[in-house]
């Protein structure tokens, strides 16, 4: 039954690469390549071949885009012809700021645009005011704000008090009533520039968005306001409004037959066009698209922008063979569960899978449970937005494997033990083993929280087009689906499970990377020859208020790496599950063996989407960019990129990685609270049934309360790695320095190591909420072992030296006789 099973997937895989041969995204865009080549291509030659204000248009619709090339060299030519010729020099650094790399350089051509501002007498203070309006910069100066807003040019004033709008004050609501006001006034022109104004604020209630609805409709039709008042009613409509009466006789008046419009009133339309136009309104900007006069040069490039914001607005959706993948694997993964759950006969066999497992297997497993959905989506999105810095930190793996199969899974295999924790009893008492299952049940708890949260929100309802309302009941169907075939099949149904979904989860990787590679034509040709710029400057030092270095990196995946497979349950849980220290070895080494594969496939992964994304930015949400969605790049690639079949496989597969994880966690967390708070307070002895029975019990209550606190994850922020680091990391290194001070420090005391892992966490958490010293959050781990490790000899030197403490020298003494009694045991049974 076990073997037909692992066929079932095996058929699964090959049926949905052989139906899978159409491209996801086949008959679905809105455009053909030749029409969204030709709109590009307009602007391109626009941004090479006009002058000065329809070049600086030109080339923001092609950032807006998502098309960069080119630009910044172009103004920056532009700059050393003609930066002191005013108006123009504005529209220069305005180009220049949005095509800004980094936050300095974007900072440094605000500020010119900011001192013309503040010259009360530049000529060229109404186009300052207004730039800095559209890049959202408030005037840095109120002495010049305040001459502005009292200024008799109505353009330079209300100009001023939109950019004004984006300081940081709590009278946003008054300073919107001016706006509101302004469209009250009997001046057409001041009509005319506030609704100009407030079309690009988005930041009406639904009572002012209903209130500017009725002025635009109530305007005279000879009015030069009707046209700017109608758009911006469009433009700042209320998702839920766009099916109103009012919206719909509103969008009829301004789509009026060609010709009824002059030539900046149909600018204006078509400006409204690239934000709220839909695919009906094609046909009109082809139109405009062919115009061949030169004076619509202009106009054309509105039109080839508002053409491709409509293209890049279209829904992608999976097909109904990727629903039947997705549902044929959860059933697969239900089946499982219901095959081992026949062969659980005790509570060990839940728990340890009987003690001796398949140590490939159980590699597979440990591998699947450490490289989560988070790592599925974050070390993409690192890599997008940071660089492979952080992929540097493989190198130090054979050290780390070294140190953890020949100095610390021995001394776990030397002990009889069901959890990871008995062994800090024997060795520190049962405070240091009490404090260790908070730590560790903390840090489950957050992870599978974390899990669920980001795994749905990042990935689920970006595949499934579905509303963030959903949030709550798809995380609920994830849980109980992973509760069930956890419950029921204990461990060996974890590891089972986990072994398809590492085939899956590489799998994954793999397909997207040739998808890629077919898309560019060969493997090396979307591997970039140089270090991006968005990555910021490559750093080799080891420096705890940077971000990343290549030090930083090496030190961070080193102490990681060796404190999760020191103290972790999961860990040391599949250690125990194998027959000898050999096996267990083995079983660390293929699980270090296969995640250096996955994140150097994860990392490629994330090199590939920044190649695909910026040779097709219209596949990206209008309005972001590369940087802002580095985390869903790969979910969005999964459902545009992908063929038919293969779509669902691979969302199918981050199904897989949460719930491997889930189901690893569900299944530690209930042995440890099973064997270290249930069977040590408790004073009935269980038969073996009910001891059973009680277990899958508790990971039922584990998976609901795990629910639950997922519903508070989202209060946390960061992007995916910053969160994983800051809250679900926070545990792993004080959990370590327990197992430390008991395996490594021969005076270690109970007090004195319960000491340096309370003062691990308040480093950790120090660093991690509160900036300490200006540490940066991927320092956590570094900064919390060496608090802890330093508190804990300290305080235990002075207990033991000091005060006497003997306790844990007797501790330390009947847990080596109990190891060398073991040893003869074994030595007997091999005789």
């Amino acid at each position: 039954m076990k073997s037909s099973l692992y066929h079932y997937f095996i058929l699964l895989i090959s049926l949905t690469s052989i139906l899978g041969c159409q491209p996801a995204t086949e008959n679905k865009s809105i455009l053909s390549e030749a029409e969204r080549a030709r709109a590009v291509e307009q602007l391109r030659n626009n941004l090479a071949n006009l002058s000065q204000w329809e070049k600086v248009h030109a080339a923001e619709y092609l950032l807006w885009l998502g098309y960069p090339k080119g630009v910044q060299k172009t103004f920056e030519k532009e700059r050393s012809a003609f930066e002191h010729q005013p108006p123009y020099r504005i529209g220069i650094w305005r180009v220049l700021a949005q095509a800004a790399q980094n936050p300095e350089d974007r900072k440094f051509w605000s500020n010119k645009i900011q001192e013309v501002f503040t010259n009360l007498q530049a000529e060229d203070r109404t186009h300052a005011a207004e730039t800095l309006a559209k890049l959202r910069t408030s005037p840095a100066s109120k002495f010049a704000l305040r001459d502005a807003l009292n200024s008799d040019n109505i353009s330079l004033s209300t100009y001023s008090r939109w950019a004004d709008l984006y300081a940081s004050t709590d009278s946003i609501q008054s300073k919107k009533n001016v706006f509101i006001q302004g469209i009250q006034n009997q001046d057409s022109q001041v009509r005319n520039i506030t609704a100009y104004a407030i079309s690009r604020m988005a930041m009406l209630s639904d009572e002012e968005w209903k209130y500017l609805s009725e002025t635009a409709l109530s305007e005279p039709e000879d009015s030069p306001a009707k046209v700017n008042l109608l758009c911006a009613t469009l433009m700042t409509a209320p998702q839920d409004s766009t099916e109103s009466e009012s919206y719909l006789l509103t969008k009829k008046q301004v789509l009026q037959p060609k010709g009824s419009h002059t030539a900046a009133e149909l600018s204006t339309v078509v400006n409204m066009l690239a934000k709220v136009g839909t695919a009906d309104e094609l046909p009109m900007l082809s139109e405009i698209l062919d115009m061949k006069s030169e004076s619509s040069a202009d106009l054309r490039s509105a039109a080839a922008y508002a053409i491709l914001s409509i293209d890049a607005r279209q829904d992608y959706s999976l097909a109904a063979l990727d629903w039947t993948v997705i549902a044929l694997y959860l059933l697969g993964m239900l089946a499982i569960g219901f095959v081992f759950s026949m062969k659980n006969k005790s509570e060990k066999d839940f728990l340890l899978g009987g003690g001796n497992m398949n140590p490939v297997a159980v590699g597979l497993s440990l591998f699947a449970t450490l490289l989560s959905s988070l790592s599925y989506l974050s070390y993409p999105g690192e890599a997008i937005k940071y660089g492979p810095v952080i992929f540097t930190g493989l190198v130090t793996f054979p050290l780390i494997y070294y140190l953890v199969g020949w100095f610390m899974i021995p001394k776990f295999m030397n002990l009889n033990v069901t959890s990871a924790y008995e062994i800090l009893e024997i060795r520190l008492g049962v405070n240091v083993r009490l404090l260790a299952t908070f730590f560790f049940l903390s840090l489950r708890f957050l992870w599978m929280a974390t899990i669920i949260y980001v795994t749905v929100n990042t990935a689920i309802l970006t595949l499934f087009d579905l509303d963030p309302g959903y949030t709550l009941l798809v995380s609920a169907l994830l849980m109980i689906i992973t509760i069930i075939y956890t419950s029921m099949g204990g461990l060996k149904a974890v590891v089972a499970t986990d072994v398809i979904q590492s085939i899956v989860l590489l799998g994954g990787a793999i397909i997207a990377i040739i998808a890629v590679s077919i898309h560019f034509g060969s493997f090396t040709s979307w591997i970039p020859t140089q270090w991006l710029p968005q990555w910021g400057a490559f750093k080799w030092g080891i420096d705890a208020q940077e971000r990343l270095t290549f030090g930083n990196a090496l030190i961070m995946v080193f102490i990681w790496q060796v404190c999760s497979a020191g103290s972790d349950q999961m860990a040391i849980q599949r250690y125990l599950a194998t027959k000898d220290i050999r096996s267990a070895r083995k079983t660390f080494g293929i699980s270090l063996l296969t995640n250096m594969a996955a994140q150097l496939l994860l990392g490629m992964v994330g090199i590939a989407m920044i190649a695909f994304f910026m040779k097709n930015p219209h596949y990206l949400p209008n309005g972001n960019d590369i940087n802002t969605q580095a985390d869903l790049l790969f979910p969005r690639f999964i459902l545009v990129g992908l063929p038919v079949g293969l779509s669902g496989l691979i969302t199918a597969g981050i199904f897989a990685a949460a719930m491997s994880s889930l189901s690893s966690g569900l299944n530690s967390s209930s042995s440890v609270i099973s064997e270290d708070l249930i069977k040590r307070f408790s004073r009935n002895p269980n038969t073996i049934e009910k001891a059973l029975k009680r277990v899958k019990y508790i990971s039922l209550g584990v998976g609901i309360f795990t629910l639950l606190l997922s519903i508070l994850v989202s209060k946390v922020e960061g992007n995916l790695y910053d969160i994983i680091v800051k809250v679900v990391n926070l545990f792993v290194t004080p959990l370590f320095v327990l197992f430390f001070m008991a395996l490594f420090i021969p005076f270690a005391t109970s007090r004195g190591t319960l000491a340096g892992g309370i003062l691990s966490l308040a480093a950790a958490i120090a660093v991690a909420f509160y900036g300490f010293l200006g540490i940066e959050v991927l320092f956590i781990t570094p900064t919390a072992l060496i608090v802890g490790i330093l508190g804990g000899v300290f305080f235990s030197y002075m207990d033991f030296k000091i005060l006497g403490n003997q306790d844990t020298m007797r501790n330390r003494q009947k847990a080596r006789k109990q190891a060398q009694l073991q040893e003869i045991e074994e030595h007997s049974d091999i005789i």
